[in-house]
């Protein structure tokens, strides 16, 4: 589904770059800054340094995909060809690759977070983000907290340790697992606690091209589904 909302993209800043741009532009805008301000209202106290992170993170990875399709899209238009709706169709398509495929930050968040954490990796270890959601829902609910840490592989479990949330993973717990990206997995566990988030999403943060980190993902996937 993403792949074919990005080919429309790409049709329609191709056909009618300038309306598309501030279309997509003003969508995105309303959309970020209302996920993020019910993700900083839903978020504990003691876990908003964790989104402050995430946030300066985006931001980095941001401005670099923008930099970096300015770049691109500029040397095709002086030394290809001189055609200003050309220049902004490969300057919007390079962005969104930059920022889909590379993560310029991820070293520098991950410094951010073992600043705070104080420890150190070790073997069969992923540094990783996780999102509690207490629904189920893919865009339109926020989760209830957002933290970030380690998943270290057990045996036959998966034990993450973040900022302010611990939590272990067992096949026996969990109801079903769906690959979510190259980078992403969800969790669906079996909770008696109603109020408790129920619903993890695991976004591994290990590389700078996020896809990656699909051996990963699949060695964690492999170890939950073991049962």
């Amino acid at each position: 589904m993403i792949e074919l909302a990005i080919l429309i993209l790409i049709i329609g800043f191709f056909i009618f770059p300038l309306y598309t741009s501030a279309g997509c532009l003003g969508l995105f805008t309303a959309c970020f800054l209302y996920k993020s301000y019910e993700s900083f209202k839903n978020q504990p106290l003691k876990g908003r340094k964790v989104l402050s992170a995430i946030r300066t993170s985006f931001l980095i990875n941001f401005v670099a995909s923008l930099i970096l399709g300015a770049q691109l899209a500029w040397l095709i238009y002086f030394f290809i060809y001189d055609l200003f709706q050309l220049f902004i169709f490969n300057f919007i398509f390079c962005f969104l690759i930059s920022i889909r495929w590379f993560d310029f930050s991820y070293k520098y968040f991950q410094q951010l977070i073992i600043g705070i954490y104080k420890e150190k990796t070790t073997a069969n270890t992923f540094f990783v983000i996780c999102k509690g959601f207490n629904k189920q829902s893919n865009l339109g609910i926020s989760p209830a907290f957002t933290d970030a840490g380690f998943l270290k592989l057990e045996n036959d479990r998966a034990v993450f340790e973040g900022i302010f949330f611990n939590n272990i993973f067992r096949s026996e717990n969990i109801l079903r697992i769906e690959k979510q990206s190259f980078d992403k997995i969800k969790i669906y566990t079996n909770s008696t606690d109603s109020k408790q988030p129920h619903i993890f999403l695991i976004s591994l943060r290990e590389q700078f091209y996020p896809f990656r980190s699909r051996p990963d993902r699949d060695r964690l996937l492999k170890l939950l589904s073991s049962n």
